[in-house]
Formats: C-alpha cells, sequence, structure tokens
C-alpha cells in the first residue's frame, strides 16, 4: 500500500505487484528496516530510508546509480562536455568538485512514463493505468502517455489489417450472396 502522505497526489492507494524480481526487492527492503543506533538494534518504519530517517533527496545517489548503469553522465556545468574519471572536462579543462557536475541523463519521470507507455501498448485500458500510476487527471496522464514513430507505425499496421479484415469480409458476404 502506498501511504497518502508518500504519494505525489496525497492519496493512499494499493498497488498489485507482479515480477519474482520486484517482490525480492521489496523482501530485501524490508529486511534493510533494521539498522544500529550504537548498541541497539532498531526496526525502521521506513521501508526506504537512512538510519531511520525518511530519504527526502535522492539526486546525488539517482545520479550515480544511472551513471554507474550507464544509463547517464555527469558532465561539465560551464559547456556541458564529458569529465574524466578525475572529473575535468575534456572540452574546457576546468577539474570540478563533483558536487558542481551536472547530471545528463535518466530521470525518474522517464521510468514513469515508460510504465505509462507500455502498459497502454499491452491492452491496458487507460483508465486502469492512470489507478496504477495515480495520475488523476487525463492531462497530466496524456503528458506520459507521448506516442512516437513506433506507435505510429503500429497504428497504420493495425489499419492496414482492419481493412484487410473488413475487404475479405465483403467478399465472403458477397460470395454467399
Amino acid at each position: 500500500m502506498l501511504r497518502g502522505e508518500n504519494a505525489k497526489n496525497g492519496e493512499e492507494r494499493v498497488i498489485p505487484f507482479e515480477g519474482e524480481e520486484l517482490i525480492k526487492l521489496i523482501e530485501r527492503r524490508k529486511a534493510a528496516r533494521q539498522f544500529k543506533v550504537g548498541n541497539a538494534l532498531i526496526l525502521s518504519a521506513l521501508i526506504f530510508h537512512r538510519k531511520g530517517e525518511p530519504i527526502c533527496e535522492f539526486r546525488k545517489s539517482w545520479a550515480r546509480a544511472c551513471c554507474m548503469a550507464g544509463l547517464g553522465k555527469m558532465v561539465c556545468p560551464t559547456c556541458l562536455g564529458g569529465v574524466d574519471a578525475k572529473r575535468k572536462c575534456e572540452k574546457c579543462g576546468v577539474t570540478w568538485a563533483y558536487g558542481r557536475l551536472k547530471y545528463k541523463g535518466k530521470i525518474i519521470h522517464d521510468f514513469r512514463r515508460t510504465a505509462v507507455r507500455d502498459m497502454v501498448r499491452a491492452g491496458v485500458p487507460e483508465t486502469v493505468a492512470m489507478s496504477i500510476s495515480g495520475h488523476k487527471t487525463r492531462s497530466i496522464f496524456d503528458r506520459y502517455n507521448i506516442s512516437d514513430k513506433r506507435d505510429q507505425r503500429e497504428a497504420l499496421r493495425m489499419t492496414q489489417l482492419y481493412r484487410q479484415q473488413q475487404a475479405q469480409k465483403q467478399t465472403a458476404s458477397t460470395s454467399v450472396n
């Protein structure tokens, strides 16, 4: 269950999970609820936390994880050129402190957008996709449900298939009469 205070739109909702990997991840995070303060072992009420406190800012961790996964890179804040392992800009030659670098790559909303698009492409009714993604209004949902060339090609393929089926029905109907 997603509690209202943790949801962007403030509404509590239940999201059913499918897939062993996701369930195993949640179980690992539940196990990670324990942490030590001195000699005391404490159980956090939060699944994702830092020593029992809610994680309010995760951009640095997100950027590092995406860079390690090859989904992003740190760039020079001045010229947006790539930086080497010592954080030296390949274009302007300035060496930067890590905290000053700018992140370019995947953001959390990219994954939300992918989930919405995949649900729609899989034939999930949009109202169901909206309830899972937490979108209350059609206009916000449409910001995530972006069509691209692949969607357009698929729509044209489906339209052509429909027309062929209609022509076959028409031919079958004419030959029976």
